[in-house]
């Protein structure tokens, strides 16, 4: 529970040297984020790749992350890629986002929205004791529980009386956010996916690496922060 493209006819070989400090003049074709992509062809623009690889992470990304993307394509000089950025900004070719201005997304498109990290599960099996105060993050708690691996329904480890004080560290984020809102007496089954477990590490012999868990908690004391 603890932590722990095509070829260029002659015409336009000085307008794309000329696109590489800046954004194109040609309109890029709009494309679903996150959709798989044609491959970029050897004369793409590096704005063209600061679009290609915003598309392929889906998200507004901050500048260090689409230098990292498109180095990723095999264009690597960074400084070049910002500068692009930046022009991209001016013409209209990019945009900020809303909540940040250090985050961009291609122009003319909506800004996907954020994908939804990973969260527990809760089933209530006893709510407890309607009067009392439910667990918030900063109150010291002490339950009962039982540890199973979601895979196997493998019982691997079980306390009694196990205490600890709700988001301060002490366990891992699945069982923080686990018992949170329980009242005293109260009874849950928690399913804790592997990120808010114990990761790609697993612990000792019983949870192998990126494991997801299933655990049964009783809330057996509970005061307030």
């Amino acid at each position: 529970v603890r932590a722990a493209a095509a070829p260029m006819c002659a015409t336009n070989k000085k307008r794309a040297r000329d696109a590489d400090a800046g954004p194109s003049s040609e309109p890029f074709s709009k494309h679903p984020a996150g959709a798989a992509q044609k491959p970029l062809p050897k004369s793409a623009t590096i704005l063209q790749r600061v679009v290609h690889a915003l598309r392929a992470r889906g998200e507004a990304s901050s500048a260090p992350a689409i230098v990292k993307a498109v180095a990723q394509g095999g264009y690597t000089d960074g400084a070049k890629v910002r500068k692009a950025i930046k022009a991209g900004v001016t013409a209209g070719a990019l945009k900020t986002s809303a909540e940040s201005a250090a985050k961009f997304w291609v122009g003319g498109e909506p800004i996907p929205e954020a994908a939804a990290g990973p969260a527990v599960a809760t089933e209530e099996l006893s709510p407890g004791d309607a009067g009392g105060s439910p667990v918030a993050k900063g109150d010291a708690v002490a339950i009962d529980y039982t540890l199973s691996l979601l895979a196997t329904g493998e019982k691997v480890e079980a306390g009694k009386k196990f205490c600890f004080t709700v988001g301060g560290g002490d366990v891992i984020k699945g069982m923080d956010a686990g018992v949170v809102g329980m009242r005293l007496g109260g009874q849950r089954r928690v399913q804790v996916p592997w990120q808010l477990g114990y990761g790609k590490r697993g612990s000792g012999p019983g949870v192998p690496p990126c494991s997801d868990l299933v655990f049964r908690i009783k809330l057996v004391r509970h005061e307030v922060g």
